[in-house]
């Protein structure tokens, strides 16, 4: 799996472009939190080029994620919709010639996974948990 996250550095010269396609397993995902699981692939889409000394990545990942909703305390299913993703890297930190993009990636996707979900944008429960509200905060 460590291969589909490295991109050879000498196959981009003379203005190459990568494209990247890929169904990602989600364990490079993995956290060590019981309120978030990733279990459904990760579809990779972009491309990879070098400008001038730099490596540039744009990508897009989708997936899904499961998270428990701040309202009921059930599990619900997220969407992960990542677009537009840039990553650059200046070629001469890459002494190896093929730069791993696993790390950059995850942290992204991570990043982007908001605190606080509600199931289904507007819980069930809502209503039933109104009550025990604070009337400023409804």
């Amino acid at each position: 799996m460590e291969d589909l996250f490295k991109i050879p550095i000498d196959r981009l010269k003379d203005g190459v472009t990568e494209t990247i396609s890929e169904m990602v397993p989600p364990d490079f995902l993995t956290v060590d939190d019981a309120n978030l699981l990733f279990k459904d692939p990760v579809e990779l889409k972009g491309q990879a080029y070098l400008a001038q000394d730099h490596l540039i990545l744009t990508l897009d990942a989708k997936s899904n994620y499961i998270a428990i909703c701040k309202i009921c305390n059930e599990q619900s299913s997220f969407p992960l919709d990542l677009e537009s993703l840039y990553i650059t890297e200046d070629i001469q930190n890459i002494p190896s010639k093929v730069y791993n993009f696993k790390e950059n990636l995850r942290s992204a996707i991570l990043l982007e996974i908001p605190m606080y979900h509600e199931c289904n944008g507007n819980c069930s429960k809502r209503e039933e948990l109104k009550q025990y509200l604070n009337p400023s905060s409804n």
